[in-house]
This record gives structure tokens, C-alpha cells and sequence, in this order.
């Protein structure tokens, strides 16, 4: 009897569980307009966030003496994201973008600072070019072909200064 009585149960627990199940329906999707905001105009609805990383190393934790902590990473919120009250207004500002944008800023940023390294390095070069042109120069005025110049240039000078003293004699008389 017992027998019998052990497989009535598990039938009937069997049975149970082999019953169909229910379908579930999903709701329909209704669709609302201004719901979907293309990635190119975001920042018209709400700005980005700025999130600042740094990586600290061991510290011991200022409470409690007996408690150290590993390396690891702060991350800092340094502009919460915010919504965009006048969503029609102009989004092609450079000064909006630069705020919307950080990493273009950085860009930016670097773009100029390697123009001012080319300018610089462009300068260098020509001023480096015209010392070169002066030193040849130098080195021409002190060679001794000049110094020889130099002295027969100051014979001929004392004799054009005598030749010029004797006619203002003779003019004189």
C-alpha cells in the first residue's frame, strides 16, 4: 500500500509540473517623439562630463594605523554632465564646442604647441644659417690678403693726403 501511495505522489508531482506554459505577451513599444536624439547633436540636449583620473600609490589609511592600501586610481568628476536649457541655440560656437568637447580642446591645444615647435625650430635654423654667413665673413676680414689690402690702402691714402696738401699750397700762394 505504501507502495502505491509513494507512486500516486510522484505522479501527481510530475503531472504538475508538465503543465503548459503561459504565454507572456510583451508590451508594444509606443513611439514618442523627440525620444531618440542623433550622436551628432547630444550636446544641444545635455553636455559631456569631465572626469579627471590619478593614480595614487600605498598610503596608510589616516584612521587606523594598522590598515594600508595598494596603488590604485582616483577618478575626480571635475564638470558634472548638465541638460541644455536652450537646445535650439547655436551649437557651431567655438566656445561651446571646447567646453563640450575636452579632448578636442587637448587637441587643440597640442596642434598649436607643435606649430610653435616648427616655428621655433624654423627660426633656430635661419638664425643658425645667418651666423654661419657671419663667421665666413669674419674669418675673410681677418685672413692676411686683407691686412696687405689694408696697408697698401694706407700708403696710397698718405700719398693722395700729400698730393691733396700740395695743391692747396699752391692754390694758397
Amino acid at each position: 500500500m505504501k507502495k502505491i501511495l509513494i507512486a500516486l505522489m510522484i505522479s501527481v508531482v510530475v503531472a504538475g509540473c508538465n503543465s503548459r506554459p503561459k504565454k507572456i505577451r510583451k508590451p508594444v513599444a509606443k513611439v514618442v517623439a523627440g525620444t531618440n536624439v542623433p550622436t551628432r547633436e547630444v550636446p544641444s540636449v545635455r553636455s559631456y562630463e569631465i572626469v579627471q583620473e590619478y593614480g595614487l600609490g600605498r598610503r596608510i589609511d589616516p584612521n587606523d594605523p594598522n590598515i594600508m592600501y595598494g596603488p590604485c586610481k582616483m577618478y575626480v568628476i571635475r564638470r558634472s554632465p548638465t541638460w541644455n536649457l536652450a537646445p535650439r541655440g547655436p551649437v557651431t560656437n567655438k566656445p561651446f564646442k571646447e567646453r563640450i568637447h575636452p579632448l578636442k580642446v587637448k587637441f587643440e591645444n597640442m596642434k598649436r604647441q607643435q606649430a610653435l615647435i616648427k616655428y621655433r625650430n624654423k627660426t633656430t635654423g635661419n638664425i643658425g644659417l645667418e651666423l654661419l654667413k657671419v663667421r665666413k665673413e669674419l674669418q675673410k676680414t681677418s685672413s692676411k690678403k686683407v691686412k696687405k689690402n689694408l696697408t697698401t690702402n694706407i700708403k696710397q691714402l698718405n700719398d693722395d693726403q700729400g698730393k691733396v696738401k700740395r695743391k692747396m699750397a699752391e692754390l694758397e700762394k
